[in-house]
C-alpha cells in the first residue's frame, strides 16, 4: 500500500504542476478562440458581423492597457 500511496502522491503533484503551467496568456488566447468558435456557429449571415465585434488585441496590448489602468 505504501508504494501505491507514493505513486498517487507523485501523480497528484505532477498533475498540479502541469495545470499550473497554464499561463494567463494561454487563458486569454483560449477565451478569444472560444469567442471565434462561437461566431462560426452563428447562422451564415451573422458570422461576419460577429467576427467584427471580437476582441483583436494581442495579449501584450491587453496587459499594457490593464497595467495602465492601475
Amino acid at each position: 500500500m505504501t508504494t501505491q500511496r507514493s505513486f498517487r502522491l507523485i501523480l497528484i503533484i505532477l498533475c498540479s504542476i502541469a495545470l499550473s503551467a497554464c499561463t494567463h496568456q494561454a487563458w486569454y488566447e483560449g477565451g478569444k478562440e472560444g469567442a471565434r468558435n462561437n461566431c462560426r456557429s452563428q447562422p451564415p449571415g451573422e458570422v461576419d458581423a460577429c467576427m467584427e465585434k471580437l476582441n483583436t488585441k494581442t495579449y501584450e496590448e491587453y496587459e499594457k492597457e490593464r497595467s495602465d489602468r492601475k
